[in-house]
Formats: C-alpha cells, structure tokens, sequence
C-alpha cells in the first residue's frame, strides 16, 4: 500500500489482486487524483499561467508556441501534457507549429504502426461502440492489399449482431473468419492457422469493469496476442486516460485511435499516450477502405491543429461555448 501510495497519492486505493505468473502478486490500483498530478490547480489555469509566461519571455516568436497552446486547452489535452509539449516547444527554434508539437510529441510519446506480418496474432479490444471491429476489418484489408493471408476471428458471439458484422465483413474481404466461444476455441484456431496474419474480435468490454477485463486479458493469454487498444478520438480524456491504464494493466501496449473524424474535442488522443500506450494508427473515416493511416507525430499534430474556427479565447472557454 506504501508503494502505491507514493506512485498514485494518498488517496490511491487497491482494486484486485491476484497471483502473477512465475509466482509473485499482481496489483490494480486507482486513485481519484487529477491524472499529471497538480491537484491545486485547474488545467486550464495551469495552461494560462504557461502560455503567460512564454509569451512574456518570448514575445513575437512565441506565436507557434502560443497557437499550441490554445489548441491543446480547446481539446482539454491533459495538464501534464499541455506543460510538458509547451515547455519542450519553448526550447525549440521558432517554427511551424505543427512542427514543433510534432517535435514535443516524438519526444514524449511512442509511435509504433501495426505491420501485419505472417504469423502475428492481434487481439483488437475496446468499449461498445468503440469502432474495433471496423478497426480490425481495415487493418485486414491493408494487409490483403499486400498480400498477407488474414484470418478473422470473432469472439464477441453474445452480443445482438456481433456474429453477423465480422462474418459480412469477412466475406466483403474474400477472407477466412471463425468464432470462439471461449479463450480455448481462440488457442485452437490461433494453433490452426499457421502462418496467418490473425486478427481477433475480443467481446466488447467495459474497460472498467475488472471481470470484463479478465476475460479480454484471458482470450489474449490463450491466443497469445497482443492487445491493441481502442479508444475513441471523442472520450473524455480524463475517461481515456484511465480506459488505457487498464488496457495496459492486462498487457497493451499499445493504442488504435477511431473516430477523429466525428470529434469535435480530441483530448483523448494524447491521454491514451499520457497512460503510457503506444501510438499504433489514427482512424478517421467511416470507410472500411479508407481512413486508417500509421500514427505519426506530424499527423497526430496536423489533427489537433486543425481547428480552422479557433477563437482566440479557446484555452479559456466554458464547456457551454
């Protein structure tokens, strides 16, 4: 509990235990702590009081940097993250700003694409909704366009429609598709398809319900796949942020962004990173054929720069604005 505390607060609490493999206990944690840490001051104040001061120590080239600023408090970018991007940016030769956040961000964050080679197991996991099994269908169909064989796996089998989605979107792809009911089914056809790209559906999941997680963590073990997850562009970050940790407490490592096309506010972009998930790609259309492309650092800052209407008070409006 000691050591929690001292990584989490105070007010850190312990959720579940259980036996680790090759011995030793696994921990899950959580604390009600503003992620980032100040708990004495807004994010927003916080991202004021920095734009104040490298405005007044830099002046006319701080317009970059000050462009940055106001974006990353418009899409309510976590407060750790607006200080750390702003203070790396004020280290930097006057630019672009899509450069120098692009600079920040391959400073602070991973970005790892998803190759899809032969023989590699992806278990694509994530909320209701969430866009994973759309997700999986495009990353089925870059892998076809380069001729690596692809097997669907679809274990969401409860779930009104689920069954019938991936098996439309197999056939639409000329690929193979089966379904587990269970982890064991998954082990079995995973064992079975030899050299395959294999790409599974895990069963939607509430990422912060902890039975939930162990059954996603459960088909993962058995398939030995790694776990992508998925989060929408539109979560609150505060929700992503926290989606992540748990994503990456059974293993993920790293993050698919959907649907930043249809959000308005994409905080959450930055708040799977800020919880230590790698960036793999950025979807941001509703085409299967379309809109999936690597995460880079320049897009991620294209995409969040990208806001034509800014107004110049954006750091400091209201959520009612």
């Amino acid at each position: 509990m000691a050591s929690i505390r001292r990584e989490l607060g105070e007010d850190a609490i312990i959720v579940a235990t259980s036996d680790a493999p090759g011995g030793g206990v696994q921990v899950r944690a959580a604390s009600d702590q503003p992620m980032g840490g100040d708990v004495m001051e807004a994010p927003r104040e916080r991202a004021e009081r920095i734009h104040s001061e490298i405005v007044r120590q830099r002046g006319d080239d701080a317009d970059g940097i000050d462009r940055i600023i106001r974006a990353l408090g418009f899409h309510r970018v976590p407060d750790s993250a607006i200080e750390a991007l702003a203070r790396f940016c004020e280290m930097q030769e006057d630019g672009p700003a899509a450069h120098l956040l692009a600079q920040g961000m391959e400073s602070r964050y991973r970005f790892a694409p998803i190759e899809g080679q032969p023989g590699e197991v992806l278990l694509f996991a994530g909320a209701p909704g969430s866009g994973k099994t759309a997700t999986l269908a495009r990353v089925a169909a870059r892998a076809a366009a380069h001729g690596v064989p692809a097997l669907l796996i679809a274990t969401d089998c409860e779930r009104a429609g689920a069954e019938a989605r991936i098996t439309e979107l197999a056939e639409k792809l000329c690929l193979p598709h089966a379904l587990a009911d269970d982890p064991r089914d998954a082990e079995a056809l995973v064992q079975a398809a030899g050299d395959q790209l294999v790409l599974i559906d895990a069963p939607a999941a509430n990422p912060f319900d902890l039975d939930d997680l162990d059954m996603t963590a459960a088909f993962a073990a058995a398939a030995e796949a790694e776990i992508i997850a998925v989060i929408e562009a539109g979560t609150s970050p505060d929700d992503a942020f926290e989606a992540a940790s748990l994503m990456a407490s059974i293993g993920a490592c790293r993050t698919l962004i959907t649907k930043a096309d249809c959000a308005r506010r994409k905080g959450a972009m930055l708040a799977a990173g800020e919880a230590g998930l790698a960036y793999a790609h950025l979807s941001a259309s509703p085409y299967i054929g379309a809109g999936l492309a690597p995460a880079t650092p320049l897009r991620f800052a294209r995409t969040l720069l990208d806001l034509q209407d800014l107004p110049e008070d954006a750091m400091l409006e209201g959520d009612e604005a």
